[in-house]
């Protein structure tokens, strides 16, 4: 019965310095990069870094297979967003969480798609129809699409359904990966 304030680690980093009226204050950004990079971590960038320099940080200089750009609600992205410069406006691409999930070439895309699509499955709280069911139909289509079916139609109108018509975000973003897989034919064999 009280009031409750609920930050991230990276409001709360920022906090006094844009409090103090610290010139640049809240210019940057913390990206967690991880995966198939010599050197995963935090790294603070400014706003307008790319994700190829992010990449370059962590020590991976060559093109990666894939990169997923917000975490499991992120979207994955075409080789030439890694050169898009990183923010909040219309031309970046969204950057959700701030995670930079990288994957090389022998990753199994299709498996990682199908685990993020579980955990947005059993992270439901199953009180919306649309993500109560949408979810389970997405991952069963996954399942049919790995073993050769074509889903990809099916599979954006679940994925319509969920960003539309979902209650909250987490069920308005769980198609986001699998969605943005299946454009970059990074799963399915493309469209």
């Amino acid at each position: 019965g009280k009031p409750t304030a609920v930050n991230n680690v990276e409001t709360l980093a920022a906090a006094a310095a844009i409090v103090a009226g610290t010139p640049g204050a809240g210019t940057t950004k913390l990206f967690s990069v991880s995966g198939d990079v010599p050197d995963p971590g935090v790294v603070e960038a400014p706003f307008g870094a790319t994700v190829r320099e992010l990449l370059t940080a962590c020590g991976r200089t060559e093109p990666p297979a894939a990169v997923l750009l917000g975490g499991a609600a992120g979207r994955f992205l075409a080789p030439a967003e890694l050169d898009a410069p990183l923010g909040y406006d219309a031309s970046s691409p969204p950057l959700g969480s701030g995670a930079v999930m990288v994957f090389g070439a022998d990753v199994d895309l299709a498996d990682v798609v199908e685990r993020i699509a579980r955990f947005f499955r059993s992270e439901s709280c199953g009180q919306c129809v649309p993500c109560r069911v949408g979810t389970v139909r997405q991952e069963e289509a996954l399942r049919r699409l790995a073993g050769g079916a074509d889903e990809a139609a099916l599979l954006d109108d679940v994925a319509a359904v969920l960003r539309d018509a979902s209650i909250c975000g987490l069920g308005q973003t769980a198609a986001e990966a699998v969605v943005s897989a299946l454009e970059l034919g990074l799963i399915g064999g493309g469209r």
